[in-house]
């Protein structure tokens, strides 16, 4: 039954037609304000972030907080 009401809701959203993306002198400002990140999105640049694992483990041991250590393979922009 749960699969059931999935695949209807999966094809009922497959079927609806979308409108196209217009950007004209009327829909301009809208869009302008839509990219544009809200305080909420950019919360995260208030985060005094360390550029090296030892300044992040000093702070971290100095100030009794955890440590979070992103590693990741490959371009940071992903163009590998």
């Amino acid at each position: 039954m749960k699969k059931l009401f999935i695949m209807t809701i999966v094809i009922a959203c497959c079927t609806i037609e979308k409108q196209k993306f217009q950007l004209n002198d009327n829909t301009y400002e809208m869009w302008q304000k839509f990219i544009i990140p809200t305080s909420e999105e950019l919360a995260w640049t208030k985060i005094p972030w360390r550029s090296t694992f030892y300044d992040g483990l000093v702070d971290a041991d100095k100030f009794q907080k955890p440590v979070l250590f992103w590693a990741m393979n490959g371009h940071p922009l992903g163009c590998t």
